[in-house]
Formats: structure tokens, C-alpha cells, sequence
């Protein structure tokens, strides 16, 4: 019963297959043979119409000229009985009759004949352009053959006569179909001779030979006792028998090569768990490290801060006594300073005669110079000491020690006291002209933040941009510098929402490549030359901005074009409690 009902299963699948290929390849021999035979018969068509315009006109030509119209007549009917030719007529370019198969009358208008055709042949009589079109000639499928010629008879340079032809196209599909059923049947006996011949093969060559092989396989007891059936064919059969008497030989290797491969399995699989708890563990030591980077960059940070801010807070509480005392100073200077010019005047009035060795010591000292001069050196040196002053507020700002909690803190102050300290290296030297520096600052209120690792952040991103400047200096003159100023941009100002502070920070220096801008807030990443960098000030302004006040920092730049750091800061720290500075 398995056997036949395996025999007939492969039977019936070996048949469906090739069953199936030869009909794909049947029906698209059928479509290829209808497809080319529609063409070739259109085709066909449309080269009759074509010669039976043409030879009309032709024949008629000088007829026409001599206005012999019973000839013309007697042509148009000729032509008329070729096969599938509907009708053949030849129009006056008025559009009259002058000669039509079949018709009795005298000159009748075209169009009353064909309605259908009246704009095509309006149109072919003005242009002169011969036209051939699919149509509906009393309700049957035609092809209209229109060939335009030109006749002194007609008088008219502007219009030309029409020769007509119009043919059966139902007639020329019927033929087609007629050729394509007659090849269809012949394919389809060619077809069925090959199957049958197919089937008797396949029985003879595969499916006989299969079942004495498979009752060989099913009498033995098992592998080991596979005997070879006699009588089958020297193909992939007997090939198939030679490898299943080759693998009974070889059923017990094979077994002991399967528990070898059970206990490599095994083996893998403890080497697999191990391979898993090493890589578990060096993520751990991965992330640890990660973990210590951080905390090392907090401690740099907060000793950096921490010593910076000791420092510049103790020179500016010197740099306060000293110039306190100036300041209290020089304006007792210029009371008592101008107390003895007034008294010197009075003198003067007193004694406009003086005796000549006084007037001789005058005019040694140029005493009129110093009463005019000394009064403006004074207020030159409170200026200056205004200046000290406003210098030692701007540490003050700077340094300023951070709490626990974020404070209220006016940005601009941040940002003007980093611009204080920086001056000396944005000012004027040998290599260039000074840095200008371009302050576009928007209304914005007090942010709370942390003030000194804020205002760490704007030192290393302008310090940073000085640098690019720097550096891209070197290529160019003192006279390019001169024309093409550096300059670095700074603006200040709020989100669309009002609940974000947005500070871009943007020089014009020579930018850099998209490797290195992926890079710049990594750890330890740095472009300068060694003992110029530490690669830190960006990773602690990423920490600082993004960990520590919940903003963003993002940095636009490409070769040639500068470089522009963009940092977002909300306007309230939800996540402290906030204290006044």
C-alpha cells in the first residue's frame, strides 16, 4: 500500500511538473504566436490601405485633370473588390463626392455619407497630412486609409482632394483567430503526444527501478543488513543504491561520531557560558572605568574650580585694600592739589612781578604746563583705578564657589567676567590685530543655575575658539588679518517656549571635519599638540551643561567655516531647590 501510494505520488508529482512547464511554455508559444499574428495581419491591413489609396490616385490622377468620370468611377470600383475593402471614394476638397464604390448618385457630400468622419477629413484637406485611423463604420470595426493630393482642377491652393479606402478590420480579426485556433490545436495534440510519451519513460526509467530499491530498503532488517536489488539501471538510481550500501557500512562510525559530537556539545556549551560570564564581566570593568572617568573629571572639576576660585578670590581681595586706598586717596589728592594751585594763583595776582629767580624756576618746571596738566593726571589715575576695580568685580563674578543647590545668577555677568579675564588674549600683537569680539544679547532673566561651573564652561568653549583662531592665523599675513578681522560672536537669548536660555558661541576660524566633531566631548580627546591640551575642558562643559543643569550643548562646524557651540539652559532647575545667590 506505501509503495504505491509513494510510486504514485512521485509519479503524479514528476507529471505535474513537467506538465506544468510544458503548458507555461505552451500558452506562452500561444500568446507570442496570436500576438505576432495580430501584428502581422494589421500589418498587413494597413499596408492594403495604404497601396489602394496611393494606386487610386495614381490611376486617377490624369483622369481627374480630363474630368473623365466614368472612369474614375470604373477604378474606384476595381479597387473596391479586393478583400476586406468596405468602401473606396475620392472628395472633392469642397467635401463633394467625386467618385465612391456602389453609389448611384451624383456628387452627394461625403460627410452626409460618414457623419463620423467630417472633422478628420476637414482637417486632412487643410494640413495635407495623410491619416490612417481606427473607427466604427456602420456599427462594424473599419481602418479609414485618407491620402490627400492636390488638383488644378479643384482651383484651390489652400485644399486638397482625398482618396479613401476603408476596410474590414472584423474580417481580419476573424482570420487571426481562425490561424491562432488552428496552431493552438496543433500545439495541444503535440503537447499530449509528448506527455504520454513522458509517462512511459518516467515509469520505465524512474518509478520501477525506485520501487525495487525501496522493497530492498524495507526487507532489511536494518541498515546494517542492506542488500543491493539486481537489474537496476546504470543512472542516479544505482548511484543512490551504491550510497545507501555505502552508508550501511558505515552506521556504527557514525554513531560513535555522533556521542563525540554530544560531548563537544557539551563542551561547547560550558565554554559558551564561560565566554558569557567574562564578557559580563568585562562590561562590568568597562562601565566601572566609565564610572571612574566620570567621577575623575568630577574631582578634576571640582579641584579646578575649587583651586581657581581660591585663587582669583584671594588676588582680588588684594587688588580691593590697595585700590580702596587709591581711590580715598585720590580724591584728597585732588582737593589738596587743587587747594595749592588756587593758592599759587593767588600769588600771582598778588605778585605779578616776581623776582627772576623764581620766574627762572617757571619757566625750568613749566610751571603753566603742570597747573594745566597735573589736575587730568589725576583723573586719569582714578580712572585707572575704576578700572582695577571693575576688574576685581569681574574675578569676584568669576569665581564665585558653587553650593549644594543652584543659585539665581545674571548670565551676562558670567559671560563678561570670562570676556575680562580672557582679554589679555584677545588683545592686539606682533602676528595679528585684535580679536573682536561681537555681544548680541537679548532681554533674558536670571537663570538658576551653577554659577561657577557655568561660567568654567564659557572659559573653555572661548579659550577653545581662541585657539582655532590662533591657529588658523598661521597661514595668513598681518594685512589678510588686517581686512578679515577674527571675530567671535556671542548671543544670548530665549526659546520659542521663554523656558530655556540659548547661547551660541561662534568664531570665524578655520572649523573642523566630521571625525572630529563626533570626538570633541570625549574623554580625554584632544586636537593640540601635546602639553597644549588635556582633552577635559569639553567633557566637563558636556558634564556641566548636560548632567548637571538638564540642558543640551551641540556644536555646528565644518573645514573652512568656523565653529559654533550651542548650549540650552533651562531658565528653573525643577530638580533643586533654589537659593539666592
Amino acid at each position: 500500500m506505501s509503495q504505491k501510494l509513494s510510486k504514485s505520488n512521485l509519479s503524479h508529482q514528476l507529471l505535474m511538473g513537467f506538465g506544468i512547464s510544458l503548458a507555461t511554455v505552451g500558452l506562452t508559444t500561444l500568446g507570442l504566436n496570436f500576438f505576432l499574428i495580430q501584428s502581422k495581419l494589421e500589418q498587413e491591413l494597413e499596408q492594403r490601405a495604404q497601396s489602394i489609396t496611393q494606386g487610386v490616385g495614381f490611376s486617377t490622377e490624369g483622369l481627374i485633370e480630363l474630368g473623365n468620370r466614368s472612369i474614375i468611377k470604373r477604378v474606384v470600383q476595381n479597387y473596391a473588390t479586393l478583400p476586406t475593402v468596405v468602401e473606396v471614394a475620392i472628395v472633392t476638397p469642397n467635401g463633394q463626392t467625386l467618385a465612391r464604390s456602389g453609389d448611384a448618385l451624383q456628387n452627394p457630400p461625403y460627410a452626409s455619407i460618414h457623419p463620423e468622419l467630417t472633422q478628420v477629413l476637414e482637417q486632412v484637406s487643410q494640413t495635407g497630412s495623410e491619416t490612417s485611423l481606427r473607427t466604427t463604420i456602420d456599427g462594424k470595426p473599419a481602418l479609414v486609409e485618407i491620402l490627400p493630393f492636390s488638383s488644378t482642377l479643384f482651383g484651390q491652393a489652400n485644399r486638397r482632394g482625398m482618396t479613401i479606402a476603408i476596410l474590414d478590420v472584423e474580417e481580419l480579426q476573424q482570420q487571426a483567430w481562425k490561424t491562432f485556433s488552428t496552431s493552438t490545436f496543433t500545439l495541444l495534440v503535440g503537447m499530449s503526444a509528448i506527455l504520454a510519451l513522458m509517462t512511459v519513460m518516467i515509469q520505465r526509467s524512474i518509478l520501477h527501478p525506485l520501487q525495487r530499491l525501496n522493497k530492498a530498503v524495507t526487507d532489511s532488517q536494518s541498515i546494517d543488513h542492506f542488500v543491493m536489488p539486481t537489474g537496476l539501471p546504470d543512472n542516479e538510481i544505482q548511484f543512490l543504491a551504491h550510497t545507501i550500501q555505502a552508508a550501511a557500512t558505515r552506521v556504527e562510525a557514525y554513531q560513535q561520531l555522533e556521542q563525540e559530537v554530544a560531548q563537544r556539545k557539551q563542551a561547547e556549551a560550558a565554554l559558551l557560558a564561560s565566554e558569557a560570564q567574562l564578557r559580563q564581566q568585562a562590561q562590568d570593568l568597562e562601565k566601572a572605568i566609565q564610572d571612574l572617568q566620570q567621577v575623575q573629571m568630577q574631582i578634576i572639576q571640582s579641584e579646578k574650580m575649587s583651586a581657581l576660585g581660591n585663587l582669583v578670590a584671594g588676588v582680588a581681595h588684594e587688588i580691593n585694600n590697595p585700590v580702596g586706598f587709591l581711590k580715598g586717596s585720590l580724591s584728597n589728592a585732588t582737593e589738596y592739589i587743587q587747594d595749592l594751585l588756587n593758592h599759587l594763583h593767588q600769588y600771582q595776582q598778588a605778585y605779578p612781578s616776581p623776582s627772576s629767580n623764581i620766574q627762572d624756576h617757571a619757566e625750568e618746571i613749566d610751571l603753566e604746563f603742570l597747573a594745566e596738566d597735573l589736575p587730568k593726571l589725576i583723573l586719569s589715575m582714578k580712572g585707572a583705578t575704576d578700572r582695577v576695580g571693575d576688574i576685581s568685580t569681574s574675578l569676584r563674578t568669576f569665581s564665585r564657589s558653587d553650593t549644594e543647590h543652584p543659585v539665581q545668577f545674571n548670565l551676562y555677568q558670567g559671560l563678561d567676567s570670562t570676556l575680562l579675564i580672557l582679554k589679555y588674549r584677545l588683545k592686539a600683537n606682533e602676528l595679528r590685530p585684535a580679536i573682536e569680539v561681537v555681544r548680541l544679547y537679548d532681554k533674558i532673566p536670571a537663570i538658576t543655575c551653577f554659577s561657577g561651573q557655568l561660567n568654567q564652561v564659557f572659559m573653555n568653549i572661548l579659550a577653545n575658539a581662541i585657539d582655532a583662531l590662533e591657529e588658523s592665523n598661521q597661514r595668513q599675513s598681518y594685512e589678510y588679518l588686517k581686512q578679515h578681522p577674527n571675530r567671535i560672536t556671542i548671543k544670548i537669548g530665549l526659546t520659542e517656549d521663554q523656558q530655556s536660555v540659548i547661547v551660541r558661541i561662534k568664531d570665524n576660524g578655520i572649523g573642523m571635519t566630521d571625525d572630529v566633531k563626533q570626538k570633541i566631548f570625549e574623554h580625554l580627546f584632544t586636537t593640540k599638540g601635546v602639553g597644549k591640551g588635556t582633552g577635559l575642558g569639553l567633557a566637563i562643559a558636556r558634564q556641566v551643561i548636560v548632567d548637571k543643569h538638564h540642558g543640551t550643548v551641540n556644536c555646528v562646524s565644518s573645514p573652512g567655516n568656523g565653529t559654533e557651540f550651542i548650549i540650552e539652559i533651562p531658565v528653573q532647575q525643577a530638580a533643586y531647590q533654589v537659593k539666592a545667590a
